[in-house]
C-alpha cells in the first residue's frame, strides 16, 4: 500500500525539491481534479436531458435557419455525452503526462 504524501510532506522528505516548482505542480494537479470534476457534473447533467425536439436535424436549431423563431441552439443529450466522453479522454492523457513528468516538474522552476 502506497502512502499517499502532501505538498508539504514531500518537502520535508525530499530535499531537492524546488520549493515553488512543487507548489505549481500541486496547483497543476488540482486544477486537474476541479476539471475532471466538473467533467462529471456535465456527465450527471447529459444523463438526466432529454430531447425536447421531435425532430432534431444535423447538430440542433440552427440560429441562421431562424426555425420557430429561434436565435440561438442548444446540443443535444447525445452531444452533451460525446463531448464529455472526449474531454475525459483528453484529461486522462494530459494526467498521465503530468504523472510520468511529475519528478521533472517539481525540480525545475517553472516559465511565467
Amino acid at each position: 500500500m502506497a502512502i499517499n504524501l502532501g505538498a508539504r510532506d514531500r518537502v520535508k522528505t525530499l530535499p531537492k525539491v524546488n520549493r515553488r516548482a512543487l507548489r505549481k505542480y500541486g496547483e497543476f494537479w488540482r486544477a486537474l481534479q476541479l476539471v475532471g470534476d466538473a467533467l462529471a457534473e456535465a456527465d450527471k447533467v447529459a444523463a438526466k436531458a432529454t430531447d425536447s425536439k421531435s425532430k432534431r436535424s444535423g447538430k440542433g436549431v440552427s440560429a441562421k435557419s431562424g426555425a420557430g423563431g429561434e436565435h440561438w441552439s442548444t446540443a443535444s443529450p447525445e452531444e452533451i455525452r460525446a463531448s464529455a466522453k472526449t474531454a475525459h479522454a483528453s484529461l486522462r492523457v494530459m494526467a498521465a503526462s503530468a504523472k510520468k513528468w511529475e519528478a521533472e516538474l517539481v525540480s525545475r522552476e517553472w516559465r511565467k
